[in-house]
């Protein structure tokens, strides 16, 4: 009796988990659906090393 609660509790958790309709890739969302614009990466350059590699 209590595996069939502890089921059902769980069937219940997994079917109420908020998601609703089909789930879609970020890379190709379904049309009418605006992905949030990012900042593009600007790369940092390595700092200036001492005069080490000149000798």
């Amino acid at each position: 009796m209590r595996l069939l609660l502890i089921v059902a509790a769980m069937a219940l958790a997994a079917g109420a988990c908020g998601q609703r309709g089909p789930l879609y890739l970020r890379d190709n969302p379904p049309a009418g659906v605006k992905p949030e614009k990012r900042d593009t990466y600007k790369p940092v350059p390595y700092p200036r090393q001492p005069a080490e590699e000149s000798k």
